[in-house]
């Protein structure tokens, strides 16, 4: 893993999506695909950040492999 790698994720902003209590407005769970822009440097989790619409998202996620 390293910067500048590619990955796709589902938003944890995305998740009242399959809940039903955004389902007016949004009605299927979607997903991201972005670059990761961080990684602490005791490997202990990672940021990625993406473009949805106009805005860039960032989320930060645990490392897989310590």
């Amino acid at each position: 893993m390293r910067i500048g790698e590619k990955i796709t994720w589902t938003p944890a902003a995305f998740e009242h999506e399959l809940s039903g209590e955004r389902a007016n407005k949004m009605r299927k769970l979607r997903s991201v695909t972005g670059r990761i822009v961080y990684i602490h440097p005791a490997r202990r989790y990672y940021m990625a950040e993406a473009k949805v619409g106009n805005e860039t998202i960032r989320e930060c996620f645990p490392m897989e492999n310590r």
